[in-house]
């Protein structure tokens, strides 16, 4: 039992982790009508950028607290800027082309992002995790200590996640970006601007994915491969809300880390939570397969 209850926080911790990734790609699908393959490659690199700022510069009489504000702080930057870039340089000029033609494009972007940070700081050689809370630090839930990094990283996924969504629905700028999502000829006939609100998308879809990227270093063997990865998770967690259901892309991320979790208490295998996750993903795709995937900004 106490093991089932460990195995259980470790599963919620993760499932918290997909959920925020999910609803980033569903933000800018939703939003723009781009299945963004690249947004595990996204998130690894604005990762990596914040690696580096805690584990590769100086600190010199700097609390421990304010080391990880500025290597957080530093990757969520560079992904505000790398979503804006992308925006602009890229998927604005291909707005109007078909949903296939945009899949291919995020890839070949993807493709770029790892081989540029495989250069950086070399493919497939572990890293130092990011820690929001120092290991020392400890709960006991249902008799089990528990690592505060592992609670600090549900307390932010799922803040995150319900601030997203009063975002969208209690800000103007929120209700703009869903009267894009419904009819972007409609909502800029009544004087929304468009590429505004497209490029905005980018820029807190690539947040959400550095967010989620940084979270999950201390869960897995942390390199580029590992972290560009976690779009097979995110995009399962996205499939089970059906690209547009914000609360079900949460409930599908906290269920894929269920379902990832609890197999490894009897099996120790690398590659089975990928399984699973491709598993789900065929699953729901072979449910939906007489509707497809829900309209899209055109």
């Amino acid at each position: 039992m106490t093991q089932f209850a460990a195995y259980t926080i470790i599963g919620l911790s993760l499932g918290g982790i997909f959920a925020l990734a999910a609803l980033g790609i569903v933000l800018i699908y939703r939003v723009t009508g781009v299945l963004n393959f690249a947004h595990g490659a996204m998130g690894m690199f604005s990762t990596f950028v914040a690696w580096q700022v805690f584990y590769g510069t100086p600190h010199t009489g700097m609390a421990p607290w304010m080391v990880t504000a500025e290597a957080i702080g530093a990757g969520l930057l560079f992904a505000v800027v790398l979503g804006l870039v992308l925006e602009l340089a890229v998927f604005r000029w291909v707005r109007n082309r078909p949903q296939i033609t945009k899949a291919v494009i995020t890839i070949g972007v993807l493709l770029a992002l790892q081989s540029a940070a495989s250069l950086i700081w070399k493919n497939n050689q572990y890293h130092l995790p990011i820690y929001l809370a120092p290991q020392t630090s400890t709960f006991k839930i249902a008799d089990v200590p528990i690592g505060a990094n592992y609670v600090v990283i549900v307390i932010v996924a799922l803040g995150l996640a319900f601030g997203l969504a009063a975002f969208l629905r209690g800000t103007a700028f929120g209700r703009a970006m869903r009267a894009v999502s419904d009819d972007p000829t409609a909502a800029s006939l009544w004087g929304v601007r468009v590429d505004m609100v497209g490029a905005v998308s980018w820029m807190l879809g690539s947040l959400i994915a550095a967010v989620a990227g940084i979270l999950i270093t201390p869960f897995i063997n942390f390199d580029t491969t590992s972290l560009t990865l976690l779009i097979v998770d995110s995009l399962a967690a996205a499939l089970i809300g059906g690209l547009v259901s914000l609360p079900m892309t949460v409930l599908g991320g906290f269920l894929l880390g269920l379902l990832e979790t609890y197999p490894t208490m009897w099996i120790q295998s690398l590659g089975l939570p990928r399984l699973i996750a491709l598993l789900v993903i065929l699953a729901v795709l072979i449910l939906r397969s007489p509707r497809g995937l829900p309209a899209v900004a055109k």
